[in-house]
């Protein structure tokens, strides 16, 4: 039920984004990107949740908890690139969505490298 308020408050404000674009422009636009911000406050409330199961997944790791920090730094990065290239297109700047959209995807690459070094170090040791 709560996707569905959430749906109707994205529709409700894509109208009067496109009512008050009519108008003026840019009255649009920062209409659309107020609902965005609504949108994401209102789901930042699940965010308490993940943070339950990553405590519970954090018990499973034993001592490797830098794990669970690269996993929410590239989800986070994720979330912000992908909100910031949407309030891009929106506005018209297809271009910059782009660029944003592969910094985001180096940065996750980035962050995820020590993952990888380290399953690849294991593999490595186990074939000896």
């Amino acid at each position: 039920m709560e996707i569905m308020k959430l749906a109707m408050m994205g529709i409700v404000g894509i109208l009067f984004a496109a009512m008050f674009k009519s108008y003026k422009a840019e009255y649009g636009i920062y209409m659309g990107i107020a609902v965005c911000l609504i949108i994401l406050g209102y789901g930042m409330q699940y965010f308490a949740g993940i943070l339950s199961s990553m405590e519970q997944l954090r018990g499973y790791l034993n001592d490797n908890y830098s794990y669970i920090a690269l996993l929410l730094k590239a989800v986070g990065a994720t979330y912000a690139c992908e909100f910031c290239a949407g309030v891009c297109k929106d506005a018209g700047y297809a271009g910059i969505a782009g660029q944003v959209e592969i910094i985001g995807k180096l940065y996750i690459l980035l962050t995820g490298m020590p993952i990888l070094l380290a399953l690849l170090e294991s593999i490595q040791a186990l074939a000896g």
